[in-house]
């Protein structure tokens, strides 16, 4: 489908079907933007503008969360809303030490409550969704203890 408005060239750097994939969500990397399509018929249902670039996103459909690797300090979470027209609250954000700007893939668990991450210090980093809290820092090199 065709953007409702001319726009500069912009990097799609991740996509997601939701709403049991009636509707699509692209992120785009440096013009900071999530916009969600309707798939039958094409429409947009809105736009969003970040206050950051977009590295990464993970969607759970159950508890309609989108996650966002939000490439200066941490992941944003947001809520996407049934309203019409669609729209996303912001939820709270998981703060981690950004030092070189990559970017890291994020992921849900199966039930939407437990969230892991990279980080660019070689952690692997799980988190609590609904608190926010950091579960678990797993460090690269470092064997199991018991």
């Amino acid at each position: 489908p065709s953007l409702s408005h001319p726009r500069l060239p912009a990097l799609p750097i991740s996509a997601h079907f939701v709403q049991q994939a009636h509707c699509v969500i692209v992120a785009f990397l440096d013009s900071r933007e999530l916009i969600a399509w309707n798939v039958m018929p094409w429409y947009q249902t809105f736009h969003h503008k970040l206050r950051t670039r977009i590295g990464s996103t993970a969607y759970h459909e159950g508890s309609k969360t989108l996650l966002v690797w939000n490439l200066v300090d941490g992941i944003d979470v947001y809520r996407l809303m049934d309203c019409s027209p669609y729209s996303l609250n912001y939820i709270r954000h998981f703060q981690i030490q950004i030092r070189q700007n990559r970017i890291c893939h994020v992921q849900f668990d199966s039930d939407g409550k437990k969230v892991i991450t990279g980080s660019d210090n070689g952690q692997v980093l799980i988190w609590d969704v609904s608190s926010g809290q950091l579960v678990q820092a797993l460090h690269h090199g470092q064997g199991m203890r018991k």
